[in-house]
């Protein structure tokens, strides 16, 4: 049976809306083509915060960021 959730999808540093998922099991990657996300090389998915892959379920009011590559780390 099909269920209805509430997501908040984007970018960091750009907008982020609100998006309707409505499967039986609605996962992060069902978010990320509500809100016409494709991940480039080196992007990493966030689920409220915490390092996510796109089979990963999504709830009610789960907030999905894109975060791109990280560089640097080296000595000064």
């Amino acid at each position: 049976m099909a269920r209805q959730v509430l997501v908040k999808v984007g970018r960091n540093g750009g907008r982020v809306e609100e998006y309707a998922i409505t499967t039986s099991d609605p996962t992060v990657s069902d978010a990320l083509e509500a809100a016409d996300i494709h991940l480039s090389k080196g992007e990493r998915i966030r689920l409220n915060g915490d390092a996510a892959a796109e089979g990963d379920e999504v709830r009610n009011g789960d907030i999905i960021t894109i975060a791109g590559k990280v560089s640097g780390g080296g000595k000064v």
